[in-house]
């Protein structure tokens, strides 16, 4: 039985026996921040198993596009880890349990796939201090018909289930096939359990018994669920009787292809044959994340799909395989999975060009890093030493774009390891630096705040969003040079940057001074100001009004919640894979960094403009609120899967159409906005695209800015602002004609030019040459010229030089003729450039040169006379 049609038949085996079928959900979680990525078949349950919706059936089945990273590094290297599989899975939501689920299992294994019964083995729960062992599953298995011998009880490491360290769990029952003594490790107790490849473990059945506490206390469920999950590809091993995954149809195929462009045999060579199991896995995740919406980038899930692709380039190229190869390793991938998923040839165009883009970035710079690499290992090898050091690794990362666990990867199977801890402390200290070089606020500074934080006996209480200005008292304080201090208040209004959104700015009057707010300082729930004393002085313990700059605080808020708005029309417009990548948002301008592999036209410019300009003018209600992030989830509120949440969230919901996790200051109703005005749009980096914006009086005064614009332009054209069109139309139509005028004019005296220099040429044993200076307009002007004088003297040498502004311009054309007796135009070049202060170089029968010395001229040209008659002489 091949994997297509283990797919339909488990799929249609579970829907026979009560189940409906649901669709795979996307690669990309929805309404789920906890995890970057689908890693199991029950992920998008999750509402129902917690109980926060009904179910739509309370038997559901499906097979599910999953991605882990987990054993990344194990990729190639074992028979069966993989980073993108398909998880088939059977659910139950309070109907069948242990009795219904096993019985299903065993009946599906031994009635549909056939397996030889002798060969299946089951794991169940030992027990331990908590739960008691699972003499229910082991009821069920002997009911079922499975041998006694070939039950084995297992610990909690292995055959209990917890979502996490609190919620649901409880323990669960695996099924194995033995593939034989062959297969293993010889030792008499082998079972499953052990870690060789005898007992292949194929489907895991979950019960979700218990629900644990912070406490650790287990209580019973009142309603018990079933999550079970069988792999696809391990399933085809074992039924196509195959010891790996790689072996099977599934991939296969992918790296016969992949043997064949690398001229290589599969089976032959233990790194060739992992590279190319790299390849089929990873081109295979690649594929599917593109697909699902997700592009390269430096962090969260783009980071992850950079890092699969740079470990599949790197791949390649042990392989020696010509670049670009791995998007057309990805079609290959469309082409085999292509039908079951039919979006994979929707998406193709995007998936082939993401493929080709990070292919060409990374492969400019992955051979200096193999050479830098390779030199590293060899220095420390030679001297007996096992440790790479981390300043190795972090330029490998900082310079060349190679992964850290890339790195660690080649390393390793060198017998090396990596010094993280080094690696670790250059990449903190990159990160300060460029945070500090982006502030006005030095890094002497940010150290002084930083020390007072960790120092510090006293936290401040952000309470910004229901205040603008309180009364509160000076917690701690540290003065600084230049009139500068660092304090804490007890209770704060400013906001602390954070979330993309600059910090508030404001003033501190003590009755014995008064400070001016520059910046605010975020340490998790905590924060620092830094303030520049105006009069007086201020100490700590001193009672204190804090008043935040109101005006200022309103135009972030505006340019805040626009954000918010700009991200509903882009999702609206191009599609919900859009996502976001990063922002700034602060009181002349907002910036907004998303997902998209090209820029946009003007047309989707526009109608960005007009989605969110219509939600300003329809005014709608700005709620924030706090929530449980189940709950926030549970409602489809947008998150920054790269940031980290607690139990607790803040919602911002614009309407009933926006709804994201969000710790900013915002508007209270869209109309305070004003206006939404798009200012520029651009490429920073690959698949990511920026929008910078401006709203409320800053959009006004743009505008007015091009009205402006627009009156002088039509002043100075003599027309009306709504003619200034037909204008500019007429004055290119002008300037067209003028430019074709000039053109014949320059034909007519490059034509007399020609004839006074063919006239003039030195015949050198049959060969014409001309040297000489004449007047040009550019460097494509005189190849122009010598082109012409070559086709009109036939065998000739043609050297020209024009000063173009105090600069000289060298060029120098050679005929076949003169090239076959072994004069080389670039050889001319680079011996007469120096004469003008300069180099040049090029083609044997090309060449171009200058300098910045146009009185050198005429001795280069008598110097490449003199070249001439040396090189040509007979």
């Amino acid at each position: 039985m091949k994997s297509h049609e283990i797919r339909s038949s488990f799929i249609d085996f579970f829907v026979e026996n009560g189940h409906q079928s649901r669709a795979s959900s996307s690669l990309v979680p929805v309404g789920d921040p906890s995890v970057l990525l689908t890693t199991a078949g029950m992920q998008q349950f999750k509402p129902y198993f917690l109980g926060l919706k009904e179910p739509p059936h309370p038997r559901l089945t499906t097979c599910q596009k999953c991605f882990r990273t987990t054993d990344i590094d194990l990729v190639g290297k074992t028979a069966r880890h993989l980073t993108f599989f398909e998880m088939l899975g059977n659910f139950s939501f309070g109907d069948y349990f242990k009795e219904g689920a096993i019985d299903l299992a065993w009946r599906y294994s031994t009635d549909v796939l056939d397996l030889d019964v002798s060969r299946i083995w089951v794991s169940i729960f030992e027990g331990d201090e908590q739960v008691p062992a699972d003499e229910e599953a082991l009821g069920s298995w002997k009911a079922a018909g499975m041998a006694p011998e070939r039950i084995v009880a297992l610990p909690a490491s292995e055959n209990f289930w917890s979502a996490g360290p609190t919620g649901p769990c409880g323990p669960c029952t695996e099924l194995y096939y033995d593939l034989g003594e062959d297969a293993g490790c010889g030792e008499p107790d082998c079972a499953p359990g052990c870690d060789c490849d005898r007992f292949v473990e194929y489907w895991n059945l979950v019960f979700m018994q218990y629900n644990r506490d912070e406490a650790g206390e287990l209580t019973p469920l009142p309603k018990q669920n079933v999550d079970t999950g069988m792999g696809l590809e391990r399933i085809t091993a074992v039924m196509e009787r195959q010891l790996s995954v790689f072996d099977t149809d599934i991939f296969r195929p992918l790296i016969d292809f992949v043997a064949e462009r690398a001229g290589v045999s599969y089976g032959r060579e233990q790194r060739s044959d992992r590279a190319m199991r790299v390849l089929a896995d990873h081109s295979r995740a690649i594929t599917f994340l593109v697909s699902a919406g997700v592009f390269a980038g430096n962090e969260g899930r783009g980071y992850v799909l950079r890092r699969v692709m740079r470990r599949a380039i790197q791949a390649a190229s042990t392989l020696d395989i010509g670049a670009p190869f791995l998007a057309v390793l990805c079609d290959r991938v469309i082409e085999t999975m292509g039908e079951v998923y039919p979006e994979l040839r929707e998406n193709r165009a995007m998936i082939e060009d993401t493929a080709r883009q990070e292919e060409e970035r990374f492969g400019l710079t992955l051979e200096q890093g193999n050479a830098i690499l390779a030199e590293a290992i060899d220095s420390i090898k030679a001297a007996g030493g096992n440790m790479l050091e981390g300043e190795v690794a972090f330029r490998l990362h900082d310079t060349y774009g190679f992964p850290y666990d890339l790195t660690s990867e080649i390393a390793a199977e060198e017998g090396l390891r990596v010094d993280q801890e080094e690696f670790d402390r250059l990449m903190d200290e990159q990160r300060l630096r460029a945070r500090t070089s982006a502030k006005a606020v030095g890094a002497g500074e940010r150290q002084a705040m930083l020390e007072l934080g960790r120092e510090a006996k006293v936290h401040s209480d952000f309470v910004g969003y229901q205040k603008n200005e309180l009364h509160t008292s000076i917690g701690d304080l540290r003065e600084l040079e230049g009139g500068l201090v660092a304090l804490k208040l007890r209770e704060s209004p400013f906001y602390a940057e954070g979330g993309g959104q600059i910090a508030d700015t404001g003033w501190i009057h003590t009755e014995d001074g008064k400070v001016t707010v520059l910046d605010v300082l975020r340490l998790d729930d905590d924060q620092v100001i830094l303030a520049e004393i105006e009069e007086g002085r201020v100490d700590a313990g001193a009672r204190a009004k804090a008043m935040i700059n109101r005006v200022r605080r309103h135009a972030v808020a505006c340019n805040h919640t626009a954000t918010h708005l700009l991200q509903h029309a882009l999702r609206f417009l191009l599609g919900e894979q859009v996502r976001q990548a990063g922002s700034f948002v602060g009181p002349d301008k907002l910036r907004f960094d998303f997902s998209h592999s090209k820029g946009l036209s003007d047309e989707q410019i526009s109608r960005l403009e007009d989605i969110v300009n219509r939600k300003i003018i329809e005014n709608h209600q700005v709620k924030a609120f706090t929530t449980s992030m189940d709950y926030a989830r549970d409602m489809g509120a947008i998150a920054l899967f790269d940031d980290k949440y607690g139990e607790y969230v803040r919602v911002i919901e614009v309407g009933d159409f926006s709804r994201e996790l969000c710790g900013g200051t915002h508007v209270t109703s869209t109309a305070q906005i004003g206006a939404f005005k798009i200012i520029s749009e651009s490429s920073v980096g690959a698949n990511l695209r920026r929008i910078e914006a401006v709203t409320s009086r800053e959009a006004i005064d743009f505008l007015r800015g091009r009205d402006r614009l627009v009156a002088t332009l039509a002043a100075e054209l003599r027309t009306e602002p709504e003619r200034l069109p037909d204008a500019i139309t007429a004055l290119k139509e002008e300037l067209r004609e003028l430019r074709r005028v000039a053109e014949v004019v320059n034909r007519d005296r490059v034509a007399g030019m020609s004839g006074k220099l063919v006239s003039g040429a030195e015949d050198i044993d049959g060969i014409k040459v001309v040297a000489a200076a004449v007047e040009a307009g550019s460097a494509d002007d005189l190849m122009e010229l010598s082109d012409s004088l070559k086709d009109e003297m036939g065998a000739a040498a043609v050297v020209l030089a024009a000063d173009l502004g105090g600069k000289a311009v060298l060029v120098a054309g050679f005929s076949d003729q003169v090239v076959e007796r072994g004069a080389r135009a670039g050889d001319l070049m680079k011996e007469v450039a120096p004469l003008v202060g300069g180099k040049g170089g090029g083609r044997p029968n090309m060449a171009r040169g200058g300098g910045g010395d146009a009185s050198g001229i005429e001795a280069a040209l008598e110097r490449a006379r003199e070249w001439l008659r040396r090189e040509l002489a007979s």
